[in-house]
């Protein structure tokens, strides 16, 4: 087993550099840019606009905009002024500067550019593979400082609806398929197709207005009140907040799981060791329970595995409707912000949550059939 986890790892470093190299050439075909963000001021001539695309290096072929992205570029700068730093880069290009100096570095009109470039803090950018994702466009900070933060909040709506979709889900679909053809089992059938057709943003508003507006039962959304710091007590305290989207997010596993255990279930008992324990005897309760149960759960290790990923990317529309502070809502925003850089965190974080997904999903194979051996 250990074996087959470390060559799906290593399988899965190409993976990640095409998915690094798709994010970062799609977001760069995307209209406006961060520019457009750091400009945004009526007054700023284009010539300004230009000298800071210049300092900023979004002036450079998309391919040195990548590597530098990817892994910094200490590499293509040199130390100017013997100063112990990097001041400049060797692939600055600017169209607006006719002339070079002795560097190769653009001069511009009036010095302007000159001064400019002087006010920057001096340095290198480390790439994401040394883990700097750079700063956020619109929270000033490190991009990846950002993500840490939203991960507690994200964690704690994921962990609760999966176990509790999980939970129930398996629960119904193992009483429907032992009550095959009853009442139990025909209301729930027909409750997982309702649920399933209908969008998980129309059920999250459908109990904001109810349960919250207007029976006034509980909080229109947020993770707890605000407060000075925005820290949050303990989740035992504050459950109001946690039950919407909890019930949102867990009604989609709840209908998921239990169809696929109930047909799993029916088939596991039409076997011929089910048969078998019948013939010996053994209590209907231990053959449901002892032996169909476990075989009945292989199938159900497909779709835990991309659970996870979904427990640790987040719900984006679930968060949206609910104000909820996670991954996910963040990753909503900030295409609308023009925040880039945590654009491309959010997604190359959620791959390597899928990566990691489906390779849990065949470890947990090799645990529920001993049949399965990947060594």
């Amino acid at each position: 087993m250990s074996k087959y986890i470390i060559r799906r790892l290593l399988q899965a470093i190409p993976t990640v550099f095409g998915i690094t190299l798709l994010v970062f050439f799609l977001i760069s075909l995307a209209p406006g840019g961060p520019i457009e963000v750091l400009a945004f001021n009526n007054r700023m001539k284009p010539r300004e606009r230009e000298e800071l695309k210049y300092i900023l290096g979004y002036n450079d072929p998309l391919l040195v905009q990548y590597l530098r992205w990817l892994a910094g570029d200490d590499w293509m700068r040199w130390d100017e002024d013997d100063d112990g730093l990097a001041d400049a880069s060797v692939f600055f290009i600017d169209h607006y500067a006719p002339e070079l100096d002795e560097h190769g570095k653009p001069i511009f009109d009036e010095g302007s550019g000159e001064a400019v470039l002087r006010q920057l803090p001096p340095g290198n950018k480390l790439g994401i593979l040394r883990g700097d994702w750079g700063n956020s466009v619109y929270y000033k900070r490190a991009a990846l400082d950002v993500l840490v933060e939203r991960l507690p909040a994200t964690l704690e709506l994921g962990v609760t609806s999966l176990v509790t979709g999980f939970v129930i889900g398996i629960a119904v679909g193992i009483i429907a398929a032992v009550y095959h053809s009853g009442v139990f089992d025909q209301v729930s059938r027909v409750g997982a197709v309702i649920v399933d057709s209908v969008p998980s943003f129309g059920l999250g508003l459908m109990f904001l207005l109810v349960f919250a507006a207007q029976l006034n039962l509980l909080p229109l959304g947020g993770r707890c009140k605000t407060t000075l710091d925005d820290s949050c007590p303990p989740v035992t305290s504050r459950l109001e907040y946690l039950i919407l989207p909890t019930i949102v997010l867990a009604a989609g596993g709840v209908s998921g799981y239990s169809r696929y255990m109930r047909a799993s279930m029916l088939d596991v008992v039409s076997q011929d060791y089910i048969r078998t324990a019948r013939a010996k005897g053994l209590q209907e309760r231990l053959i449901w329970l002892r032996h169909g149960v476990r075989n009945a759960f292989i199938p159900i290790a497909t779709f835990l595995g991309p659970s996870l990923t979904f427990l640790l990317s987040g719900a984006a529309i679930t968060e949206q409707v609910y104000s909820w502070p996670g991954v996910g809502r963040l990753l909503v925003q900030a295409p609308g912000r023009r925040d880039y850089p945590i654009v491309m965190i959010v997604v190359v974080y959620g791959a390597l949550a899928s990566i990691l997904g489906y390779l849990l999903s065949d470890v947990f194979y090799a645990l529920l059939d001993p049949r399965i051996r990947f060594d």
